[in-house]
């Protein structure tokens, strides 16, 4: 078996953004001669992670087929001191094909008490997101600006190692070492994309500069303590979204004029056909009886003229909508809304998660 160790940068912040300890954290990729683990060998393992302050990628090479267990044990070693397991796509193929390669050989298996992140499951809204048409890891990793020196796919590695068996040619080596070290760092080079996540799970928590346009649009704005690892734009009804590196920038639109305010219990009520709203029957009952009738739940309401802003929930109350049975409904500014960090954390956080779905 041959062992490969290599430097690697990952900056402190990225972890931070999960809460993640480096001390925990294992990042992980297999090369296999095949899909099932009945007919095929594992022949690359390579693994990222913190050790004496620094980080480093490790890889297991097997040199013949038979030296598959010995990966497995050393695996298992370093894995034993750690409880945090990265992968990308691994809840797919990796961690199932392990699974498999441990029971074989009669080996316990190393996942207990470990917590494990996919990080193509984490990072999956970003398909749509970024229009992308696949969520391979390289296109994960194009999409954020980064590129490969490796020109195989998977597949097309196991006839090099399979040519690297009969010949142990060295540059066939450095071709195999290559193709998972890209794959396994490619990961780390992710990490930042948790900047991205934090948008559309509802956990930003950056301070907001809160504006107006001369038409009256809502500009709220948020500068990253970290630059945003990709650029992109979405739009959803009235609203706007424009992520750049330096800045967030929702820009919402308003709807200015009369909105109705339905009352929930509507056997309470009178509706007056005259003024079209309706008022609660202890005031209605000095209201001639010609002029009144029951309300019904269409017409239990109350007309407001104002300046409307959208919301897809009732976040804010009283909610307005111009039909009963309308989802999304409209809130008028609270005072000092532009001046009130909570409020205004609390109105991003609901539109990321809508307008990033």
């Amino acid at each position: 078996m041959l062992l490969k160790d290599y430097p690697v940068v990952l900056p402190d912040y990225i972890l931070t953004l999960e809460e993640l300890s480096p001390e925990n954290c294992l990042f992980f990729d297999i090369e296999t001669t095949g899909l099932s683990w009945k007919t095929s060998h594992l022949y690359l393992l390579g693994a990222v992670f913190y050790e004496n302050e620094i980080w480093i990628h490790r890889q297991w090479f097997c040199q013949k087929p038979g030296e598959e267990k010995e990966v497995l044990l050393a695996f298992s070693e370093l894995l034993s001191t750690r409880k945090l397991l990265f992968h990308y796509n691994g809840t797919t193929f990796d961690v199932p094909y392990l699974m498999h390669k441990y029971t074989f050989y009669q080996l316990p298996a190393p996942w207990e008490g470990t917590r494990q992140l996919d990080l193509y499951q984490l990072f999956s809204p970003l398909k749509k997101i970024l229009h992308l048409k696949h969520m391979r890891q390289k296109d994960l990793e194009n999409a954020t600006g980064l590129f490969r020196e490796d020109l195989y796919s998977g597949g097309e590695l196991i006839e090099i190692y399979k040519k690297y068996l009969l010949s142990g040619d060295e540059h066939l080596l450095e071709i195999l070492c290559l193709h998972n070290k890209e794959d396994v760092e490619g990961m780390l080079k992710l990490l930042p994309l948790f900047s991205i996540r934090t948008l559309w799970t509802g956990n930003c928590h950056e301070f907001i500069t809160c504006t107006h346009t001369p038409e009256g649009n809502l500009l709220l704005s948020v500068q990253p303590e970290h630059p945003f690892p990709v650029s992109f734009e979405k739009e959803l009804h009235h609203v706007v979204l424009r992520v750049t590196p330096q800045k967030l920038l929702l820009e919402i639109r308003p709807e200015a004029g009369c909105k109705k305010f339905f009352y929930p219990n509507y056997k309470d009520y009178y509706y007056l056909p005259l003024e079209d709203e309706a008022i609660h029957k202890s005031v209605g009952a000095y209201v001639d009886k010609d002029h009144r009738e029951k309300a019904t739940p269409d017409n239990c309401c109350k007309k407001v003229n104002g300046c409307f802003y959208p919301q897809y929930e009732e976040l804010f109350t009283p909610a307005f909508r111009d039909e009963r049975k309308e989802k999304n409904s409209w809130f008028l500014l609270p005072e000092d809304f532009d001046k009130d960090q909570e409020q205004l954390l609390k109105y991003l956080n609901h539109l990321l998660s809508h307008v990033l779905q």
